[in-house]
């Protein structure tokens, strides 16, 4: 039988470019502009700042490994009928409208950071003109 692996549920583009492996610099450039949305002091970004944007950036569900892999081998299906029935959490199906909401929700989750950013800028930037011109 054919074995599904689970994929990463972080990022595909940012920028609208194409993001492909996430980098140290890339996490960094993010959490500052976070610290920028903020409006923390200088752009300098906490340490919180640097979970959400290595969050957002990976995967958002923290692991992107395959769940069964997290089970231990003795706690597996038992092949032997007659064990204790238990619930389980049920695995959504893998389908082309899914896939394609979640491509359009992290498109409009990006757009909206993007928003974010430059709207804070212009604010920053608009503020040091009318502190400038009031001296």
């Amino acid at each position: 039988m054919k074995k599904r692996s689970q994929t990463s549920d972080g990022k595909v583009a940012e920028h609208a470019r194409g993001l492909g492996t996430v980098t140290h610099e890339m996490v960094s450039e993010r959490a500052r502009e976070i610290a920028l949305i903020n409006r923390r002091l200088e752009g300098k970004p906490t340490p919180e700042d640097w979970a959400e944007a290595k969050r957002e950036l990976t995967d958002s569900r923290g692991t992107g490994s395959d769940p069964a892999e997290e089970i231990p081998v003795s706690k597996r299906w038992d092949p032997v009928p007659g064990g204790a029935a238990h619930v389980v959490e049920p695995v959504p199906a893998d389908d082309e409208q899914t896939a394609a909401e979640r491509l359009v929700e992290g498109g409009v989750e990006e757009a909206e950071h993007e928003r974010m950013v430059e709207g804070t800028r212009e604010s920053v930037r608009r503020d040091r003109e009318l502190g400038d011109s009031g001296t």
